[in-house]
């Protein structure tokens, strides 16, 4: 199977200008790193929107469900992830159907994030595998747990996405965050948790550290957890957790958009010496955002071992690169029936 286990869908607000600039924030830092926005001060109208002409995109991207099937051909599954409500900037964020797309009606607001990733997955139910989220910080832990279990039996969520850095809150935090894992337990739903740095200015890094996520391998051993991102730049320590932890996972999105071909060859020759068996690595692109192309990031990692000669280094099997590419979330979600 290939699945894509890091994408998202629709809109991440109903105000039109704030995504467009939240995109802008997440996006400044690749500029910058091209050549093509200025290092030292904040680009103009002028000059972002140069570049944004230049590359066909306009902000956070507002994408539903027929569009994200057709951005992955040959694709067997996409897991799609909301995003739970959040303050930034004055303003609530999360995942919205901005412009019912999906044809709930109603007005769009992130307290549904859940109810229509649900209706993703039902429109388009061979393909899209939804992933809820909740926010224990944005009206208390018992409500996260109350707004998870209806995610998952009223609107038939599979998995769900916790956002710790970028709402200010640690998973570690037995008070807060553990009832949310607890119930993800007891629902039978694998998380998948950001535990990895963001460009993003109001991000709290010191809520990002993969090793965070040490108590709760500890405390609750046979909940399935994905360490989103492979907790880059952490590699090692979430790599490590996945090296304790018999039911740690992780996918590779955004590092394996961050390096070279040549750098993932040696990310994924490594794992296995530093005893990560590579069934436990998981594709994933972040789609849609603006370096997360799923064709040519599948062809990234498809084609590692033409990098093995000139390292003088065996290849990757065959077998474990279509592991990777999605036989082992599938073995994880129990998808093994749909190959």
């Amino acid at each position: 199977m290939q699945i894509d286990a890091h994408t998202h869908i629709l809109s991440l607000a109903s105000d039109a200008d704030f995504t467009k600039q939240y995109g802008r924030e997440g996006s400044l830092c690749i500029y910058r790193s091209e050549g093509r926005l200025p290092t030292h001060r904040h680009p103009t109208e002028e000059e972002w929107e140069h570049v944004e002409e230049e590359d066909g995109k306009d902000g956070f991207g507002v994408i539903g469900p027929d569009e994200t099937v057709a951005a992955h051909p040959g694709f067997d599954r996409m897991i799609a992830l909301a995003i739970s409500p959040q303050w930034l900037d004055g303003r609530l964020i999360g995942t919205v159907d901005a412009y019912d797309t999906l044809g709930l009606g109603g007005e769009p607001h992130p307290e549904r994030c859940n109810e229509y990733l649900g209706a993703c997955q039902a429109a388009r139910p061979d393909r899209i595998i939804a992933f809820g989220s909740v926010n224990p910080k944005y009206r208390g832990p018992r409500e996260a747990v109350e707004e998870l279990g209806r995610a998952v039996e009223v609107h038939g969520v599979q998995g769900v996405k916790l956002y710790p850095m970028y709402q200010h809150w640690s998973p570690a935090d037995r008070e807060l965050a553990f009832p949310v894992f607890a119930a993800a337990r007891d629902l039978g739903i694998p998380v998948m948790v950001h535990q990895a740095g963001s460009t993003r200015i109001d991000a709290r890094m010191e809520f990002a550290r993969p090793a965070l996520l040490d108590d709760i391998g500890r405390e609750f051993r046979d909940l399935r957890l994905i360490i989103a991102h492979c907790g880059h730049p952490w590699i090692d320590e979430a790599m490590f957790l996945l090296t304790k932890h018999p039911n740690f996972f992780t996918e590779i999105s955004y590092h394996i958009a961050s390096v070279t071909r040549r750098d993932l060859f040696l990310y994924l020759h490594r794992a296995e010496p530093m005893f990560v068996p590579l069934e436990k690595l998981f594709f994933g692109t972040d789609f849609p955002g603006f370096l997360y192309d799923p064709v040519k990031l599948r062809e990234k990692l498809l084609t590692v071992n033409e990098e093995a000669p000139a390292l003088g280094l065996p290849p990757i099997p065959e077998a474990k690169l279509a592991g990777i590419m999605g036989d082992n979330l599938a073995a994880v979600l129990g998808l093994e029936a749909a190959a």
